[in-house]
């Protein structure tokens, strides 16, 4: 056969150029699921909200609550402890007084029976404060826990797809804030705190030391 014409030549590169053209085609093609070439699927909108983390563990009732019965017991403590130190204050006075009447080893047994009353007072005082504040710490935690199904609930409520801490946002549109929503959530869905009675959590604790109580016994 001979060379083929001129026209059977254009005809051959012009399918090159196409073949090329369409592989071209298949390579820009946009990959759907499971990598299979497709149209691309249409983008769905994220919403993202913001909720204060601060306002939301200061600003419900439950931590209003908290901090109210903490000041109130803290300074019923408070009172009560004053009014040991001003009885162990008359009782050193009274013992500065004796002095001189009383026998010395008598004195000293009575000094060192103060001293020891002094200092059962002092460590039975940092108890309470400690147990006290131990308490509130408890009940906070539990706040805290609450916060994540909370903050999951009203994400699903709201349709968004994340939920920002606002304290933490450098710029934010303020529509996009939804703490107080959340804070009214929280009131209404989170159970209240326990808080304990003012009686119950002024209540002098037993001696924890038996070695320490039989040597204070012994001494009345």
């Amino acid at each position: 056969m001979g060379a083929p014409g001129p026209r059977a030549r254009s005809l051959t590169r012009r399918r090159v150029a196409l073949e090329g053209l369409l592989a071209l085609g298949a390579a820009l093609t946009p990959v759907g699921f499971g990598g299979l070439g497709g149209a691309p699927a249409a983008t769905q909108e994220k919403v993202i909200l913001f909720v204060s983390r601060k306002r939301l563990l200061n600003e419900t009732t439950h931590a209003r609550q908290l901090l109210k019965a903490e000041i109130d017991l803290t300074a019923g403590l408070q009172a009560e402890i004053d009014a040991i130190k001003e009885e162990l204050a008359a009782e050193e006075q009274e013992l500065t007084h004796l002095r001189s009447t009383l026998d010395r080893k008598v004195f000293e047994s009575r000094v060192s029976a103060f001293d020891r009353k002094v200092r059962a007072q002092r460590q039975e005082a940092q108890e309470r404060a400690a147990a006290l504040q131990s308490a509130f710490r408890a009940e906070r935690v539990k706040l805290v826990d609450a916060l994540g199904p909370l903050l999951e609930e009203v994400r699903t409520a709201l349709g968004a797809s994340v939920i920002l801490n606002a304290d933490e946002a450098m710029a934010a549109d303020p529509t996009l804030d939804i703490t107080d929503e959340a804070i009214e959530r929280f009131n209404a869905s989170v159970p209240a705190p326990e808080i304990p009675a003012l009686g119950a959590a002024l209540q002098t604790p037993q001696p924890t030391n038996s070695g320490e109580a039989a040597g204070n016994t012994s001494e009345q």
